[in-house]
């Protein structure tokens, strides 16, 4: 007992950290307490969109280990069209007989606490004391709570994160076998947990074996390849295996088109609103280098600067990468997450280093250098108000919706317990039910947004929808709508090509902002590129097509069953189809077909 006290008194920061921690993962059970109540009835109520990647862990779980689609019967067995790692790691607790309940708390705790080792292992690393490394490690994990409380992206993702960059400032100092061996490892590890992740690591080690050349320093040169080597050797496959599906499947490019993929060599502005901090933080280190030759000599200094800005132009050169590859695929919003961590973990590490050094800093470097921090301490606190999860009070919680999940609890343990092999259910594509479905069931939906995110053609996923809508009776009008349009022609049609043109257009006019006569053109619509006839055509589809054979449809897609919501889809006549109601409650209707 004394021997434990004594670890625990030596240790004291670890054990508030953890103890910090493990208290803010509780606040979702909290919350279901304080907000439900007796009214919760097993459904873990949605944060985020967690229902999107459960439905992936599901699928593990299910007996695919391929992943595949996990929302459309006939594509369970599919490729998936993205390797993530993180839908295997959190199917472990599933696979090893825990509740989805159970296994949801257990990957949250687990998950939070591998992010609180590694990140607060970086900031020790980075000779930053250890009560301010709790707060640099608290100060990353509000930052990021909304994407670590959100199984496989971003929950898995992080401890690899801050893991490279342990690793990578331990090879910067020294660049011995084991150091060297342990970057080439995590190097490796990031191919099958994060594409974007993967990406900007490899990137980064380019970078390094770059200023390593320019240094003449060719032990870090050598070592540096080795380990870009081996560690892209470890993760090839994972490449390999994108660019066997380009060419094996004839949906490979439009299904990513859905993810959001757009050709253009533009980048997003995000590469100047969150990446243009790197730009900031490499010019104050320069500066420091220029007007110090104390800090120049400085070899703690020299590794300090090299890794902060290795790392950061690794991320930002990623963020901006299209603009050689010409291929967008919203790398500025998922880089930006990355970018705000580092320059946390930068910004403390650089203060903690000038006041070590305070008394060896001229006085105009010494009030640059207080206003620097003072800039990147501001911005890392406005970053952590504006992605603040605001759930994280139960007063921004909406308790009608969460009441509703759980309404949902009877007739989705209906449905288990009634079909004992996987049936295809046929529910509003916008009910949060049917997004569930494959979540809290063994079963599939006709139709949902979140499946046309996977590997399939594009024209099954508008058939798919039309025969959804058959209740509804849309007509081309209603189809061009905003909200119906996002139901079905993912991220690259519905949202990014429109974007994509409005931003050179913003580009233009800034170029150009002396010639008010100089027509830059007007921002269209996504509506508007994809033109009248499109909307036109789909109306036809569904009258002369669709709605006159709905029964074959229903067959072609092996539908079982259909939901109904009453109150929100109080239209539905499931009976005109011949179905037979099997269940009912006080908001849900179950027909057998």
């Amino acid at each position: 007992m004394v021997g434990i006290r004594h670890l625990l008194k030596a240790h004291r920061p670890v054990v508030v950290l953890v103890g910090i921690i493990l208290a803010l993962t509780m606040i979702p059970i909290f919350e279901i307490v304080l907000v439900l109540g007796d009214s919760w009835q097993g459904i873990p109520p949605g944060f985020t969109n967690e229902s999107f990647y459960q439905a992936r862990v599901q699928a593990i779980v299910k007996g695919h280990p391929a992943g595949g689609e996990p929302y459309f019967f006939e594509h369970r067995d599919d490729p998936p069209l993205v390797i993530f790692g993180g839908i295997w790691l959190n199917a472990i607790p599933q696979l090893a007989g825990l509740s989805l309940n159970a296994s949801l708390l257990i990957n949250f705790i687990l998950w939070s606490l591998l992010f609180t080792a590694s990140a607060y292992w970086l900031f020790r690393e980075l000779r930053t004391p250890p009560w301010l490394a709790v707060f640099g490690v608290t100060f990353l994990y509000l930052q990021g709570y909304e994407h670590i409380v959100r199984v496989v992206n971003l929950q898995t993702v992080y401890p690899f994160f801050f893991l490279f960059y342990v690793v990578l400032l331990r090879f910067i100092r020294e660049q011995n076998r084991k150091n060297t061996a342990l970057l080439a490892l995590a190097t490796g590890a990031t191919f099958y947990i994060y594409a974007y992740l993967w990406q900007a690591v490899v990137i980064t080690l380019g970078i390094l074996f770059v200023y390593a050349f320019l240094q003449r320093n060719w032990k870090l040169l050598k070592a540096t390849l080795f380990s870009l080597f081996v560690g892209s050797a470890i993760g090839l496959p994972v490449p390999l295996y994108a660019l066997w599906l380009s060419h094996a499947s004839p949906y490979f490019w439009e299904s990513a088109g859905r993810l959001g993929l757009v050709n253009t060599h533009l980048p997003m502005a995000e590469v100047v609103y969150s990446g243009g901090w790197v730009a900031v933080v490499v010019v104050f280190l320069s500066v420091l280098c220029v007007r110090s030759r104390t800090f120049l000599e400085d070899k703690e200094f020299v590794l300090l600067g090299s890794f902060i800005a290795i790392g950061g132009l690794g991320l930002w050169i990623m963020q901006g990468s299209n603009l050689i590859t010409g291929k967008l695929l919203e790398t500025g919003q998922h880089l930006r997450l990355f970018i705000f961590n580092w320059l946390v973990f930068a910004t403390i590490s650089i203060g903690v280093f000038l006041w070590r050094r305070y008394t060896q800093i001229s006085g105009r470097l010494r009030v640059f250098s207080v206003t620097m921090v003072a800039v990147l301490l501001a911005v890392n606190a406005y970053s952590l108000y504006s992605y603040f999860f605001i759930q994280l009070f139960p007063s921004n919680i909406d308790r009608a919706a969460w009441l509703t999940d759980e309404l949902s609890a009877k007739p989705l343990a209906w449905l288990e317990n009634e079909e004992k092999n996987p049936v295809v259910v046929w529910g509003e594509p916008n009910d949060s039910l049917t997004s569930n479905l494959p979540v809290f069931t063994k079963h599939y939906t006709l139709y949902v947004w979140a499946g046309m995110m996977e590997l399939m053609p594009e024209d099954e996923i508008r058939e798919r929808y039309l025969v959804s809508q058959y209740f509804n009776n849309p007509t081309a009008a209603d189809l061009k709508s905003p909200a119906a349009t996002r139901a079905y022609l993912g991220r690259h049609d519905a949202y990014h090509a429109a974007k994509t043109i409005e931003r050179k257009i913003k580009i233009c006019r800034i170029l150009f902002f002396w010639d008010t006569n100089k027509d830059c053109g007007a921002p269209p619509t996504s509506q508007s590129l994809l033109g009248d006839a499109f909307f036109t055509d789909l109306g036809n589809r569904f009258q002369n097509d669709i709605k006159p054979n709905i029964k074959v449809y229903l067959k072609k897609y092996h539908v079982s069953y259909i939901l109904k919501d009453k109150i929100l889809d109080p239209h539905y006549e499931p009976e005109v189809l011949g179905a037979r109601l099997v269940y009912s409650d006080d908001r849900y209707e179950i027909w057998r077909l």
